[in-house]
Parts: structure tokens; C-alpha cells; sequence
């Protein structure tokens, strides 16, 4: 039986790919980690900014203003029915029509509440809304509007007794994470 030569060039260099391996598998992980870091970074709500009363803040390609947060009903069990109204005046379509919106109101131990389906009896209960289809925000973001247009924004919740004048509106965007949103509400 013979024995096969291996050139001492070939040797050297598997040696060195071998000892290379654990440096770019390292070198792999490394860049994926830091992609999903930055995936992370962009997808959470970091830094919140507080929007005073009747103030107008930037965020995602519009200017935002929380034009009213009121409690329209109450269903069987107790639970508060609550509208929320906000304005958007467009700045740049292309950031504002990046999906999802989240829009949700917050307790001030940290609970947050999303957006309910509201029916059509519990909305019609306000004489203004009669007749009207207001979009919710992911509508709203949807429909891709175009630049210096308002849209008028509303979204239905479904708090626990007792929860309605202890929560105040927190609106986050793709295009402003991770800084968000938080509405004082008057009263």
C-alpha cells in the first residue's frame, strides 16, 4: 500500500484554512448579531416624548395632534367605551405610509390597552359621528395620502371599570422608532 504526498504548500495552506474557520464563523455571527440588534432597535418604543396639552409633535412624516380621548358608552360588564380623535397633518407621505401604527392608550403602571372593534350602535350614539367612517390609523396610513394633507384619525377602546380617566394615548410609528408618542389628556 502506497502512501499519498501531500505537498508541504498544501499543508500549510489547510492548516491555515482550519485555523481561519473559527475566526470567520465568529466573524458570521458577529454581522448577524448586529443586524438583528439593529431589527431590534428599530422595531421597540425607547424613547418616549411627551406631547403636551393641544400641542402639535412631529413623528413618522407628520405633524400629530390628539384632538380628543372620551369615553361614549358603557358595555354590560362594566368595561368603558372610549373614542380616540387625533389629527395628522402629512409632511412627507413616503416615511408616513410605512405600516404598522400603533396606536394604544397606556395606564400609568405601564398596562396598555389596543384598539377594539367598536359597533356601529356604540359610535352612532354621538351626533357627530352619524353617517361618518373616520379611518383608524392603520387606514389612515394605508391610504397613502399625499403631502400638507389632514387626516382626521380614530380609534375605539374597550377599557376595565374604572380605567377611562387614567390612561392617556401613546401613538409609535416605524419611521420615528424607537422614539414614540405619549399625549397628556386635558382634565
Amino acid at each position: 500500500m502506497s502512501e499519498a504526498v501531500i505537498a508541504p504548500s498544501a499543508a500549510r495552506m489547510r492548516r491555515f484554512s482550519l485555523w481561519l474557520l473559527p475566526a470567520a464563523l465568529a466573524l458570521g455571527l458577529f454581522l448577524q448579531s448586529c443586524e438583528n440588534a439593529w431589527e431590534w432597535w428599530r422595531s421597540r418604543e425607547l424613547f418616549a416624548r411627551q406631547v403636551s396639552v393641544g400641542t402639535i409633535a412631529s413623528l413618522g412624516g407628520a405633524e400629530w395632534k390628539l384632538t380628543g380621548l372620551r369615553r361614549i358608552g358603557e358595555r354590560s360588564d362594566g368595561r368603558a367605551v372610549m373614542l380616540l380623535d387625533m389629527e395628522a397633518v402629512v409632511r412627507d407621505p413616503e416615511a408616513f405610509a410605512v405600516l404598522p401604527c400603533r396606536l394604544v392608550l397606556e395606564a400609568s403602571d405601564g398596562r396598555r390597552w389596543s384598539p377594539q372593534f367598536l359597533t356601529p350602535s356604540e359610535v352612532n350614539r354621538l351626533p357627530e359621528r352619524r353617517g361618518q367612517t373616520i379611518p383608524t390609523c392603520t387606514q389612515a396610513l394605508a391610504s397613502k395620502p399625499q403631502a400638507g394633507a389632514t387626516l382626521r384619525i380614530s380609534e375605539g377602546f374597550v377599557l376595565p371599570a374604572g380605567m377611562d380617566g387614567q390612561v392617556r394615548p401613546v401613538l409609535s410609528l416605524p419611521a420615528g422608532r424607537p422614539s414614540y408618542l405619549r399625549f397628556e389628556v386635558p382634565g
